[in-house]
C-alpha cells in the first residue's frame, strides 16, 4: 500500500513538472522571474571578527508581512521602498553593553540606497564602509548591493562606538554585493548634488515625511528625489515618458490652483508656475521632460 502511494506521489510530482514547464513554456520572452531572497545568515560577524563582542540569543529573521511584528508603525515606509526580508542579531560585550545589527535585504541597490537615504541625516561621520557610511550619535548606516545595514548601539559611548565600526566592518567583509546609486541622482544640477543630503524616493509615504504637498498622492511619480540645500529644498518626480510628465504637471497646476492651502499662483511660462503655501514659502513648480521639479524656498519673514 506504502509502494502504491509512493508511486501516485512520484506520477503526480511528474505531472506538476509537466504542467509547470508547459506554464513556463507559454510565457512571454522577455519576462525575468524574481530572484531568489539571500541567505542573509551568511552575512552575520562570528568569531574570530567580533573582538570582545558576542552574539546574545539566535537572531531573528522577519519576511514580507512579518515586518510589521519588529517595526510597530514603521513598516510601511520599507515596504514602499520593496522590502523583501530582515535578519536581526543582538550583540553584547563583556559589560553588557549592547548593539543590534539589522541586514534589510529590498529589492534592488537603488531601493537599498533609497531606504539608507531616508534613515540618513544630514549630519555624522563617514566612513568608508560599504556604500556611504555614515556614524551618528550611536547609529550606522550603510548599503551594498540590495542590502541596508544598520547598527545600533546601547549609547554614544567610545567604547560602543568601537564596537559598531568594528561589527559593520565585519558584516561588510562578508557581503560580496555592489551597486550603482539611482540614474536620477545624475540630472541633478552641481550646487544641489553636492548638498548635505539627498533622499531618493520611491511613493508618497517617503515624500510627506520631508514635505506633505497635498493629503493624497497627488504627483505618482515613478521615482523621486529631494536635495536639500540652505533654506531651500529642490523635488524631482520623474515618469516614464514626457507624455505621462506633461498629463500630470496639468493635473498637478489644477489641483495648485483649486487649492486653499496655496495662493498667488502666478504662470511664468507654457510649464512654469509659483505659488505660495499657507507658511509663505514659495514654491516653482517646472514641467522638464520626463520631470516635475519643484523649488521650494523657505519664507524668511517672521510669523507675527
Amino acid at each position: 500500500m506504502k509502494g502504491r502511494l509512493f508511486l501516485g506521489g512520484a506520477i503526480f510530482a511528474l505531472g506538476l513538472s509537466a504542467y509547470f514547464a508547459a506554464e513556463e513554456a507559454q510565457k512571454p520572452a522577455g519576462i525575468v522571474p524574481s530572484p531568489p531572497q539571500l541567505n542573509l545568515l551568511q552575512f552575520l560577524p562570528t568569531a574570530p571578527d567580533l573582538r570582545g563582542w558576542q552574539p546574545k540569543g539566535p537572531p531573528q529573521h522577519y519576511k514580507g508581512e512579518d515586518l510589521f511584528l519588529y517595526i510597530d508603525g514603521g513598516a510601511e515606509i520599507y515596504r514602499e521602498y520593496g522590502f523583501k526580508q530582515v535578519i536581526v542579531q543582538d550583540y553584547r560585550d563583556t559589560k553588557n553593553r549592547s548593539i543590534t545589527l539589522e541586514i534589510f535585504e529590498m529589492a534592488n541597490a537603488e531601493t537599498a540606497y533609497g531606504m539608507f537615504s531616508f534613515k540618513s541625516g544630514a549630519k555624522g561621520i563617514s566612513y568608508s564602509i560599504g556604500h556611504d557610511a555614515r556614524l551618528e550619535d550611536y547609529y550606522l548606516n550603510f548599503w551594498k548591493g540590495p542590502l541596508l545595514i544598520t547598527l545600533i548601539g546601547f549609547d554614544a559611548s567610545a567604547e560602543c562606538r568601537e564596537g559598531i565600526l568594528r561589527l559593520a566592518r565585519a558584516a561588510e567583509a562578508r557581503i560580496p554585493l555592489t551597486g550603482t546609486r539611482p540614474s536620477l541622482i545624475s540630472v541633478l544640477p552641481k550646487e544641489w548634488a553636492d548638498s548635505a543630503r539627498i533622499i531618493y524616493l520611491k511613493g508618497v509615504l517617503g515624500l510627506n515625511n520631508i514635505h506633505s504637498f497635498f493629503p493624497y498622492d497627488l504627483f505618482r511619480f515613478k521615482e523621486g528625489l529631494a536635495a536639500e540645500r540652505n533654506s531651500s529644498t529642490l523635488f524631482i518626480f520623474r515618469y516614464a515618458n514626457t507624455e505621462e510628465a506633461a498629463a500630470r504637471f496639468s493635473e498637478v497646476k489644477k489641483a495648485f490652483a483649486k487649492s486653499p492651502s496655496y495662493k498667488n499662483l502666478k504662470s511664468l511660462k507654457t510649464n512654469d508656475f509659483e505659488s505660495t503655501d499657507a507658511q509663505r514659502n514659495i514654491l516653482r513648480v517646472e514641467l522638464q521632460g520626463d520631470s516635475i521639479r519643484i523649488t521650494l524656498t523657505k519664507s524668511t519673514m517672521l510669523k507675527k
